[in-house]
């Protein structure tokens, strides 16, 4: 199977469940096209271990790495605004999550409330461990 993938300048989004349970793909390279990356995308993608997201980069979808158990480290680029739910859920693995812009972000629940997180996303362990608790209905965004 496809075990690695660069995804093109040319493209401007992941769509849904692109790579859904593609448990044989090890590396994928996002171009600085993609503005937006869908729900599940890459879903239980378990040979993946670590991703850069690009600058380009504004959304992550729901689950859009759930289920990658073998996820280690994830770079978040400074153009993500939103982080949907599930999104790192089940990532037992996820050690390290490194934000390029650790401030001015929220948490959102089904009830609209929104909370600033009480601590900036300075430190990758504890970030890491706030995102694989990130669970159903609960939203993150940077205003």
């Amino acid at each position: 199977g496809l075990t690695s993938i660069t995804i093109p300048d040319s493209v401007t989004s992941i769509g849904e469940y692109a790579f859904f349970v593609c448990f044989w793909l090890t590396s994928v390279t996002i171009g600085n096209g993609v503005t937006s990356i869908g729900n599940g995308a890459f879903y239980n993608c378990s040979g993946l271990t670590a991703v850069t997201i690009p600058n380009s980069v504004t959304s992550i979808g729901g689950s859009t790495f759930s289920g990658c158990t073998g996820l280690t480290s994830v770079t978040i680029g400074n153009g993500v605004t939103s982080i949907g739910d599930w999104a790192f859920n089940d990532c037992t693995g996820l050690k390290s999550v490194t934000f390029a812009n650790t401030s001015g972000w929220y948490v959102t629940r089904s009830t609209g409330a929104s909370s600033g997180l009480d601590v900036a996303l300075t430190d990758p362990a504890r970030n890491a461990a706030y995102l694989r608790s990130t669970y159903y209905n609960c939203y993150w965004y940077r205003k």
